[in-house]
């Protein structure tokens, strides 16, 4: 698990509006001020230009020494808003 760092990370997701039909100006007012922020502690597995590979769990559910994630997302990098390294804080 020292290989992973355990990271906070805030993202702003992917969300769709109410169902049915909307006049432009609804839409356009619902875009600028409705955003989805997420929070969440986990592990940072791989990290690239594009985007996070991020896993809310980590353990060894077989007992053979070989880590297993849970939880995985992949987060594409503009969609982050803050992330923090958590690392130094855990021994």
């Amino acid at each position: 698990m020292k290989n992973y760092k355990l990271i906070y990370l805030e993202w702003c997701d992917a969300i769709e509006s109410r169902a049915g039909w909307q006049e432009i100006d609804v839409i356009k007012y619902w875009a600028k001020n409705e955003d989805w922020i997420v929070k969440e502690c986990g592990f940072l597995i791989e990290e690239n230009k594009e985007y996070l590979l991020f896993a809310s769990r980590i353990g060894d559910y077989h007992n053979d020494n070989t880590p297993k994630f849970g939880s995985i997302m992949k987060i594409p990098k503009t969609w982050i808003r803050r992330k923090i390294d958590l690392t130094k804080y855990v021994k």
